[in-house]
């Protein structure tokens, strides 16, 4: 007998593949949260259980990070980057390549949701001053960092507890030997289909300053934070050395505190945070954690098989379109303990290309899409799926591929 929560999530997921009924559109974050409401209603999870199920820590990064990007943005500062760093492209397709690579690279050490924060602005810019699509240069942030994120230890939260877990020793050797090269096959893949929606790909560009804005005071405590978070996020890879993990809280206390407390601009950078955002991952780690407790996932995953690469990878793409990564990864761990680092390598590889096939697959591409829709841009579940099918399939093909080689000759 299929769990009344299991139910519940499958309506959930329905409803954010149609996002419309009738002449009503329904918000992403509206759809999460009637899920987790209807999970207290129905019983399948108490409030203190729904209470200690959300993940603070994560909560308190969004929110801090939310902070910074809206200080970015409000004293000019992502405007003043975007035209200095897309000043060399000389074409549509010159700016779709390096805007793909920026973001990559930085969600590598940044971590993909602060990237698919700051990013989103940096995309919808691109798509004015260049005349590119805007769901183009949407889709080539929520690939960038999906896939850039996966070459490090520290690109996402999951990617540091399989790091953290034992089982990979010499993490950013090793994640680079099994994880760099298919990451970059699978970056070059979305450029070349990216360009397939982009009118006249060839075609120059004009570089025109637009108009000018810039708020000193604001600025200098904006260029305080964000040194500050990078200062943080260093220290957070010279302890994970040391066997001791940096809350994510402090990341964002860097982030936020100079800002809320020296400028004086701190109630419109509050009022610029998401909040809609912030709901919709609070009620998902309600519903995930109603899904969770009622054992139903747990007895449909093939653990006693997850000693092949492609089945490891395979079932991990599925699972995680359903349930978080992060919880599902905490499930699979243990199954692997003295597996090899290839299986390890399957599931890290597995978890970023869930994120290329689906909306709901990866929560910075959530955190675009909510971000993007607070501009007045949007874009469809299937639209998206439309591109991340092809990704996927080509990701599956690069990550299995390598990992299996590297594995050959490494082990």
């Amino acid at each position: 007998m299929i769990p009344v929560a299991v139910w519940i999530l499958g309506a959930v997921f329905c409803l954010i593949v149609v996002r419309q009924i009738g002449t009503i559109r329904l918000p992403i974050w509206g759809v999460m949260t009637a899920g987790a409401c209807a999970a207290l209603i129905f019983g399948t999870i108490s409030i203190p259980d729904a209470f200690f199920s959300i993940n603070f820590s994560v909560i308190l990064f969004l929110l801090g990070m939310f902070v910074l990007g809206a200080a970015l943005e409000k004293s000019g500062i992502l405007h003043l980057l975007s035209l200095k760093n897309f000043a060399r492209a000389k074409t549509k397709k010159e700016v779709l390549f390096w805007f793909i690579l920026v973001m990559a690279a930085f969600s590598a050490f940044l971590m993909n949701d602060t990237i698919a924060i700051i990013g989103t602005p940096v995309a919808l810019f691109c798509a004015a001053a260049y005349k590119i699509p805007v769901k183009t240069m949407l889709f080539a942030l929520c690939f960038a960092v999906t896939f850039g994120s996966c070459m490090t230890p520290i690109g996402n939260p999951q990617n540091l507890l399989i790091a953290i877990s034992g089982g990979v020793p010499f993490a950013f050797l090793e994640f680079a030997l099994y994880l760099l090269v298919p990451s970059v096959i699978c970056l070059y893949a979305v450029y070349r289909i990216l360009l397939l929606t982009i009118p006249s790909p060839g075609s120059h560009v004009v570089h025109e300053p637009g108009k000018a804005f810039f708020d000193e005071a604001l600025s200098r405590w904006s260029k305080i934070s964000l040194g500050l978070v990078f200062f943080t996020v260093v220290l957070r890879i010279v302890l994970s050395f040391f066997g001791f993990e940096l809350p994510f809280a402090v990341i964002a206390a860097a982030a936020a505190f100079p800002l809320l407390l020296f400028s004086k601009r701190r109630v419109e950078l509050l009022r610029g945070v998401d909040w809609s955002t912030l709901l919709f991952f609070a009620s998902m780690f309600v519903l995930m954690a109603a899904v969770w407790n009622s054992g139903f996932i747990q007895t449909i995953l093939p653990t006693s098989e997850m000693t092949s690469v492609p089945i490891l990878f395979g079932t991990t793409v599925i699972v995680s379109q359903f349930i978080s990564n992060v919880p599902f990864v905490a499930l699979i761990l243990p199954a692997l303990t003295g597996s090899g680092i290839p299986l390890y390598m399957a599931l890290v590889a597995g978890c970023t290309a869930a994120g290329s096939l689906t909306i709901i697959g990866a929560a910075s591409s959530v955190i675009v899409l909510q971000r993007a829709e607070k501009s007045g841009e949007t874009f469809s579940f299937m639209e998206f799926f439309k591109i991340g099918l092809p990704v996927t399939l080509i990701a599956a093909a690069a990550y299995i591929g390598w990992i299996l080689v590297v594995g050959l000759f490494a082990g």
